[in-house]
Parts: C-alpha cells; sequence; structure tokens
C-alpha cells in the first residue's frame, strides 16, 4: 500500500507540474507583443497644436483654436505611460513620439492658458474642454496631476533633447500641488479633503508615483521614501490579515471600507513595484515594503480564477472578472520576479494572467471587461453594478504596463 501511494503520489505530482508548465506556456512571447502592439497603436489619434496668438479679449480667446488629440485624465495617463514603457521592447518609434508630441502640445497649451487666467482671472479659462485641461488649470485634487505628470516626466527622462521651457513650467506646477499642497494626515499619509477626508489606495499611484519619478528626476531620495512612507502608512490601515487592501479608509468612522476591490489592489500593486525599484538597496523602508507586497501576493495567489484573471470584488467568486487590475497585478508579479523579489516560478502567475488579459483585448485593439472609475463604495452591489464602458481607459495602460513587463524576462 505505501508503494501504491507513493506512486499515486508522485503521478499527481506529476500531472501538477504539467498543468504548471502548461500554465507558463499558455500565451507565447509573440502573442504577448501582438497584444502589446495592438493595444499600444490604439491610442495613436491625430495630434494637431491649437493658435496660441495673443489676444485683447476673452471672446478672442475662446474663438482661438484648441489643440486636439490631448486628454488630460488620469487614466489616459497611464495609458501614455505604458505606451512609453511599451517601446522597450517594441521599439515603435511612432509610439514613442506621439507620446513625446502629446505632452509637448499640452504644455504650450498650459503656457497660453496661463497668460489667458493671469489676463482675465480664474474664470477666464472656464471655456476649456474638460478632458484637455480643465483639471490642470484648476487642480485642486491628485487625480487632477499626478498620473499625468509621472507620464510626463516619463517621457521628459526619456527624451532629455526634447524637453521644452513649457513642459518644465507644468512640471514645477505639478509638484508643487504633489509635494506642497495636497491634502494629509498629520502622519503625511495623503487623503482627500475634497472628499471628506478619505485616505484611498489609488492615490498610491496617482501621487505616490509622481512623488517616486520626481525623486529619480531631482536625484532626491526624500520624493521616493515619501512615497513609501505613504505605501507604509495606508497598509497599517487597509490591509488586511489576508495581504489584500480594502478599498479606502474613512476619517468619519476611524474604519477602512467594506470591500476589497480589484483595480484598488491594483494601484497598490503597481505603486509598490515602482517604489521599490527606485529605492536604494540600503534605504530601511525597503523591507517593509517587501513585507507588504510579499504579502499582498500571497492573498493574490489563492484567489486567481482557471482564467487566470481576478475578480471585481477579489474575495467574492461569483462577481466578475476584470481585466484592470488583472494586468496590473500580472505587471506587478512580472517585475517582482525580474528585480528578484519573488522566486521566478512566479513568472507563471503573471503569464496566466495575462493570458487571460488577452482574450480581453480585441482584434483592433481594444480593452474590455475594464471598472469604470469608481468611488469608495459601502455595498457590495454598488461594486457589482460598477459599468464596464467599452474600451474604458482605465485598462488599456496596465495591458501595457504588464506585456512589456512580462517580456523584459525574455530580453535580460
Amino acid at each position: 500500500m505505501r508503494r501504491i501511494s507513493l506512486l499515486g503520489l508522485i503521478a499527481i505530482l506529476a500531472v501538477c507540474g504539467a498543468v504548471a508548465g502548461a500554465r507558463a506556456q499558455d500565451i507565447s512571447d509573440a502573442q504577448i507583443r501582438d497584444v502589446v502592439n495592438r493595444v499600444a497603436r490604439h491610442q495613436l489619434v491625430d495630434l494637431r497644436d491649437g493658435d496660441y496668438a495673443p489676444v485683447s479679449t476673452l471672446e478672442q480667446a475662446k474663438a482661438a483654436a484648441a489643440p486636439t488629440g490631448i486628454v488630460w485624465i488620469y487614466p489616459h495617463a497611464v495609458g501614455l505611460y505604458g505606451m512609453s514603457r511599451s517601446t522597450d521592447i517594441t521599439h515603435d518609434q511612432e509610439v514613442g513620439r506621439f507620446v513625446v508630441r502629446h505632452y509637448q502640445i499640452a504644455a504650450r497649451y498650459y503656457h497660453w492658458l496661463a497668460g489667458i487666467q493671469k489676463q482675465f482671472g480664474d474664470s477666464g479659462t472656464d471655456f476649456v474642454n474638460g478632458t484637455s485641461l480643465k483639471l490642470l488649470m484648476k487642480l485642486g485634487s491628485l487625480d487632477s496631476c499626478g498620473a499625468m505628470g509621472n507620464a510626463m516626466l516619463d517621457a521628459m527622462m526619456r527624451h532629455p533633447d526634447t524637453v521644452t521651457a513649457e513642459e518644465r513650467e507644468v512640471l514645477a506646477r505639478i509638484a508643487d500641488w504633489v509635494v506642497n499642497r495636497q491634502g494629509r494626515m498629520p502622519d503625511g499619509t495623503l487623503w482627500r479633503p475634497e472628499q471628506n477626508n478619505t485616505v484611498w489606495p489609488d492615490d498610491l499611484y496617482m501621487g505616490g508615483v509622481f512623488l517616486v519619478r520626481y525623486g529619480l528626476y531631482t536625484h532626491d531620495v526624500r520624493y521616493i521614501d515619501d512615497a513609501a512612507r505613504n505605501i507604509i502608512h495606508q497598509a497599517a490601515l487597509e490591509q488586511d490579515s489576508d495581504g489584500l487592501w480594502f478599498h479606502g479608509w474613512l476619517s468619519a468612522t476611524k474604519s477602512h471600507a467594506p470591500f476589497k476591490w480589484g483595480r484598488g489592489n491594483g494601484w497598490v500593486t503597481v505603486a509598490l513595484v515602482e517604489t521599490l525599484s527606485a529605492l536604494p538597496d540600503h534605504d530601511p523602508l525597503k523591507p517593509q515594503l517587501l513585507t507588504i507586497l510579499k504579502k499582498q501576493i500571497d492573498g493574490l495567489r489563492r484567489l486567481q480564477a482557471p482564467s487566470g484573471m481576478w475578480r471585481q470584488v477579489l474575495d467574492k467568486p461569483e462577481l466578475w472578472e476584470e481585466t484592470s487590475s488583472t494586468a496590473m497585478f500580472a505587471y506587478g508579479i512580472a517585475r517582482a520576479v525580474n528585480r528578484g523579489w519573488l522566486p521566478a516560478s512566479d513568472m507563471a502567475m503573471a503569464r496566466h494572467a495575462f493570458a487571460g488579459v488577452a482574450q480581453n483585448v480585441t482584434a483592433d485593439g481594444r480593452v474590455e471587461n475594464t471598472c469604470a472609475g469608481t468611488n469608495i463604495g459601502t455595498t457590495l452591489d454598488f461594486y457589482i453594478n460598477r459599468p464596464r464602458p467599452d474600451d474604458d481607459p482605465h485598462g488599456r495602460g496596465p495591458v501595457l504596463l504588464a506585456g512589456t513587463e512580462i517580456l523584459a524576462a525574455s530580453v535580460r
């Protein structure tokens, strides 16, 4: 009986090993590259500069031709960041030039609008389209600038010979907001006074990843440490014993939100690996971040669906599978493997996730089954009923980041 049991155990282990091997190969490098190419090129649109001539009346300013093709909202900025990163493995120069030109035009438009605002007062730019630069002109939140600043800074650092004075002007405005003016708790944790002093895991990206990039740009580790401390402080408020994060903390009740939203956790994973990548090896905050990351990945490991995907609310298996969060987890896991923070065997989990993501990318590069922008919810129905718009922009950047990082392992 012992002999039979041992043989049976060997057979079971062999089958399990075969399944794990199959998962690692359930999408090829060529297929991943094809998905990345499709999603990146799907975002290429016609970019045209505006008319920035001097004006003497507000009516003339309103009549001046605005630029076309620029979009100043955070999910689009994550997409632009993903486009820049994708060129590391696709070497698609058109995609890289698009990102550079996008931010050059946006910065020129901002410089002109700032002059209009100075000339006619704060209401002088109310005519600006809501998806172009209205948020930058008004500021007032991390959503209005942090992700956009990160993508712009990344492009500036990649292409230093193309940087303009107008881009540096925009960067100074964003940095002043994130570093000096955004609301914070007494311990320095970023929070949202405009939304009842709530703490959002989303802001570990909206504010934290900008701080990381700004620290790299200025060669000042204080900004990177600021991002790291934000993660550590938020983990104390929101990370559960299973490693997963609740979607926010509510100062009114001094308690975390009740549900573990997929993309909320995705922002955490991306922020963790971006911050860890920038921290010096001797930084005393690095071991704490590694502990937080590994704990979250262990929690995710137990909840990955057979398709490779994760759910809209992570620990609710009856809910729908969500694309943006799955791609974010795939990116974080792949980067952690590539940097030696997780074992090489975990790349199979990232590839299996991307295989699921690929099933949600159309032939022309649209990303499906991505949850729309989402506030902190207090009922499960709130998350169940969130819309999934066709090609919601929240999905594009994470897909590009994930595919690029997985392929980076093949070119090391």
